[in-house]
């Protein structure tokens, strides 16, 4: 007899096959924001260095827009994935450092990259 796997609260499937599958639902949100435009450069880029002005990360990505970039800071920010630091200079400086949580992200996203990296070396082997 088939049977069904259990849904939990979110309607993902908890048990497949005897395994256990963890539900993804809690990277949704995650995933909206690493998935825009820019994110992944941008942390990719600040996590290369203990602090970088903001000057500096428009010098290195000169295809985004200031306005952009503002932006995706922001996010990245109340995502809790960057801090921005502040000091009461003339002219004031701003420096963006990624977070714990941030460089943690970052080193998983390494992984991921791999993976992507053999799945399209896989698929462009494949004869069809």
């Amino acid at each position: 007899m088939l049977s069904l796997p259990e849904e939990n609260e979110c309607g993902c499937a908890d048990v497949i096959s005897n395994e256990i599958i963890e539900c993804i639902c809690p990277a949704t949100g995650l995933v909206q924001i690493i998935g825009r435009k820019y994110a992944l450069r941008l942390l990719s880029l600040i996590g290369d260095f203990e602090n970088i002005r903001f000057n500096d990360i428009k010098a290195t990505m000169d295809d985004m827009s200031s306005s952009t970039l503002s932006i995706r800071l922001v996010e990245l920010e109340r995502a809790a994935l960057i801090k921005r630091l502040t000091f009461s200079e003339t002219p004031p400086r701003v420096e963006y450092r990624l977070t714990e949580e941030g460089r943690e992200l970052r080193k998983n996203l390494f992984s991921l990259s791999k993976y992507a990296s053999r799945k399209s070396h896989d698929s462009g082997n494949t004869a069809g």
